[in-house]
């Protein structure tokens, strides 16, 4: 008898990142077995593969992206004390 044909199932429940890394991990096994070839044997032409290049970098920096600010801002002081300084640094200036 005739054996159903089994196909890949994906998990959508996961997250939507996580789907990226997948994507990300497929583009990268492309430009792997493309290494492989000899150049003169290559499926991809060149402007390809740096477009999937670009891609890979782009989605990367997009899924490792980091919402924590890198510097940390300005200090903690309230308008009072920063015009009460002032006053106090300008006062200190025409004695």
């Amino acid at each position: 008898m005739d054996q159903a044909k089994k196909y890949p199932t994906i998990d959508w429940t996961k997250n939507e990142y996580h789907q990226l890394q997948l994507a990300v991990n497929a583009l990268k096994d492309i430009c792997a077995r493309e290494d492989k070839r000899h150049m003169m044997d290559g499926h991809l032409d060149p402007h390809t593969r740096d477009i999937i290049d670009e891609v890979i970098s782009m989605l990367e920096d997009e899924i490792d992206y980091d919402p924590t600010p890198n510097e940390p801002g300005e200090p903690p002081i309230t308008a009072y004390e920063m015009h009460t300084a002032a006053w106090q640094e300008h006062q200190a200036a025409h004695r």
